[in-house]
């Protein structure tokens, strides 16, 4: 049991839950005429569907570092922490495509009118949040390096014969 693991993993635990939170808070917020205007992770980046999938991995990665309790860098580890760092590549790469690139179109409503899109050019800001679920996912990349790598004294005795 290693007490190390089952930091690691309640960390990456805490960094899946954070992923499938995080695009529902405002990511996107802009200055319009009629007054300011804010959007959600899902409100205008249609890709962000894919972020609570890859928190809800993380999430399974993390419970299974937890539960099984290997030391760093054993081979049970390594494979968790491969996992770990699989989905927080892909959580940096989708949140980035998401915050870098809002696909979002102005519309004004007006009561007894058919919506019209606004004509100009619109600055759309991107929030925190969004930042913030960038930040979560090279989080759990790097928690998943530390279950990689071991410390001295680490490893079994079969397996640091094995070491390089």
């Amino acid at each position: 049991m290693s007490g190390r693991t089952r930091a690691i993993g309640i960390a990456i635990v805490a960094c899946g839950v954070l992923m499938m939170a995080l695009p529902a808070l405002p990511w996107y917020g802009a200055s319009l005429p009629t007054g300011s205007a804010s959007l959600t992770g899902y409100g205008a980046g249609g890709a962000s569907w894919i972020l609570p999938v890859i928190g809800v991995a993380l999430v399974v990665t993390g419970v299974l570092a937890v539960w099984w309790s290997m030391p760093p860098g054993t081979r049970g580890a390594r494979v968790i922490g491969g996992l770990a760092i699989l989905w927080a590549v892909l959580g940096v790469a989708w949140s980035a495509l998401v915050a870098l690139s809002p696909r979002v179109e102005v519309v004004a409503e007006r009561a007894g009118l058919p919506e019209a899109t606004l004509a100009g050019e619109w600055a759309v800001n991107v929030l925190p949040a969004a930042w913030a679920c960038l930040a979560v996912a090279a989080l759990a990349g790097m928690s998943g390096i530390l279950l990689m790598t071991p410390r001295p004294g680490d490893l079994p005795a079969d397996e640091a014969a094995e070491a390089p």
